[in-house]
């Protein structure tokens, strides 16, 4: 009998710019999805920078780096059979070819500009580095994957609407 024989794992992406609500969630998610590895894309900048000698959070140079890390990390919780849940400033083309033949789930969280940009000032974020950010939400509205909108929910409304979502599409 193959009835025990589970579909591949699946990579769930859930991006947006930086300040967007994502690292947020993580604990939400973690709770509400205990049957998916949940991760926070911010969980390796530290480590990362320290390696490097250099910020990867705004180091431009680091974040090839960064990608490739995520995608060996979540290659390897794929292949043994979990499902992942990573929240950052990804997109599945990043991971395509790390995690195939396995599929690659997105969804983006929506706050809306003005709340964006007010979250990147608040970071300190400047003048070119918000127009980077409202350019990635800009590109996220023209793309077909599925829309989170933030800005009128709770951190746990917005938890258990990707909750709902991963459920639905493993």
């Amino acid at each position: 009998m193959y009835d025990d024989v589970r579909p591949a794992a699946t990579l769930f992406l859930l991006t947006g710019p930086w300040a967007s609500g994502k690292s947020t969630l993580v604990p939400l998610l973690a709770s509400l999805l205990p049957e998916v590895v949940v991760f926070d894309w911010d969980a390796l900048l530290p480590g990362l920078s320290q390696a490097c000698g250099t910020d990867a959070h705004t180091d431009a140079s680091a974040w090839d780096g960064l990608r490739a890390m995520w995608a060996a990390i979540a290659g390897s919780v794929l292949a043994g059979g979990r499902d992942v849940l990573l929240c950052g400033p990804a997109r599945p083309d990043d991971f395509a070819a790390a995690v195939a033949p396995r599929a690659v789930r997105c969804a983006w969280l929506d706050c809306g500009d003005d709340t964006l940009a007010a979250r990147l000032r608040a970071r300190g974020s400047t003048a070119a580095e918000i127009a980077d950010e409202l350019a990635f939400m800009a590109a996220l509205r023209r793309s077909d994957h599925t829309r989170m909108k933030a800005g009128d929910r709770t951190p746990e409304q917005l938890a258990a609407a990707v909750a709902s979502w991963v459920r639905a599409a493993r």
